[in-house]
């Protein structure tokens, strides 16, 4: 629970940092950028998430890594959690900094659970459409579980639409089971 709230801490901190200076995309991307390239070397992601590695090691690192590559006051935020032994929490920070930008960008995520990959005009249409209804842009978040059989189930925000088989199914057996048989009748 207090990760979650000083990533969100930091994560504002950053956020009003890069509307001040109209980079919030740009600074997602950077941060992005980040994320993957640690996540994608385990020696890096040790070094960086562990806690007994000295941080001016650390520092070193970001820079030689990073230096080029990402704005200063990112390099310098990046460094600043490392001084205030916060490393750890970053990919929370990355993840409530891009919540908080596609807010201002008017932007929501829909994790849509399909059962088997949508195709492309598909994907684009289901997008048009939750965006009609929302009245947001929509980024589709895809993910294939072949559990659900059929249909699609679309989470935005607190919102769930379970359209599939299962669900369905699992509805039809409860109305069934619930339904009383008052008698049987044999006809000729």
């Amino acid at each position: 629970m207090l990760t979650n709230q000083l990533a969100v801490k930091y994560a504002q901190a950053l956020y009003e940092l890069a509307s001040e200076k109209q980079v919030l995309e740009i600074t997602e991307q950077e941060l992005r950028f980040v994320e993957n390239t640690i996540a994608s070397y385990d020696d890096l992601s040790t070094l960086m998430y562990h806690p007994q590695v000295l941080a001016q090691a650390k520092k070193e690192t970001i820079h030689k890594v990073f230096g080029q590559d990402i704005h200063d006051f990112v390099l310098n935020f990046l460094l600043l959690l490392v001084d205030k032994r916060r490393e750890s929490i970053l990919p929370a920070i990355i993840s409530e900094y891009a919540t908080l930008a596609n807010k201002a960008r008017n932007i929501v995520e829909a994790e849509v659970t399909t059962a088997l990959p949508l195709g492309e005009s598909q994907h684009t249409a289901l997008a048009n459409k939750l965006s009609q209804v929302t009245g947001k842009t929509i980024v589709l978040k895809t993910q294939i579980n072949q559990g659900i059989i059929g249909g699609m189930i679309v989470k935005i925000g607190d919102k769930l639409i379970d359209g599939s088989v299962v669900r369905q199914l699992a509805t039809l057996k409860k109305a069934l089971l619930n339904n009383e048989v008052t008698g049987i009748e044999v006809t000729d």
